[in-house]
């Protein structure tokens, strides 16, 4: 009898310790996953404040490019010139990709032959499975560079038509706008909101103007 409690004991004492080892494996995982973000995060902001940078510094170089060209694709320029880090060019396309594999497009903007274009601009694509941290960082990087950018934002267009949020920089800020350096985390999430609900169309932007 004692032999059949004691084997009994050893089975839920077993048991207990696998299902110890169970929760310790889901926490371990979810561990990891949380870290892992972070890297990427960091990594993410790392990239922007460069590109961010790369597009403030060089932006007047580009103005007569788009005279005979709505959009010119600046990025084939930079990797060039060596400013686009290898990690992020993953094939030939028009686009560049940060640590989440989010498409990035650099072009002139604005550009309505005969006259020159009137800036360059930052898009980076939103996708299905953006996580809102991602759209939260590229607007925490952005308002560093209040001074540099005419705007930051988020935008859907469909036929045409256009609608988002935008935040002012200092040399377009007044009263009648959202200003870059006044932007509070609740306008961040309100524009990260609009773009989780419109992920398949919605686009974050750094704009720079001549």
């Amino acid at each position: 009898m004692r032999k059949v409690c004691e084997l009994g004991r050893s089975m839920v004492e077993m048991l207990g310790v696998l299902a110890i080892i169970g929760v310790l494996s889901v926490g371990g995982i979810a561990g990891y996953s949380k870290a892992m973000e972070k890297y990427k995060l960091n990594k993410q902001a790392t990239q922007l404040t460069h590109l961010a940078n790369v597009m403030h510094i060089y932006k007047n170089q580009w103005e007569i490019l788009g005279q005979n060209s709505e959009f010119v694709n600046l990025i084939p320029y930079y990797k060039s010139m060596g400013e686009i880090d290898d990690e992020m060019i993953k094939d030939e396309s028009e686009y560049i990709y940060d640590s989440f594999g989010s498409k990035i497009k650099m072009s002139t903007n604005g550009c309505i032959a005969p006259n020159p274009c009137t800036g360059t601009v930052l898009h980076l694509y939103v996708a299905e499975d953006t996580s809102f941290s991602v759209c939260q960082n590229f607007f925490q990087i952005g308002k560093e560079f209040d001074e540099q950018l005419s705007y930051m934002g988020a935008y859907k267009s469909v036929d045409g038509q256009g609608s988002g949020y935008r935040f002012y920089g200092s040399k377009r800020c007044n009263s009648q706008v959202t200003c870059i350096k006044d932007t509070t985390l609740i306008d961040m999430e309100q524009a990260c909101r609009f773009c989780e609900q419109n992920a398949s169309m919605c686009t974050l932007v750094y704009s720079y103007s001549f």
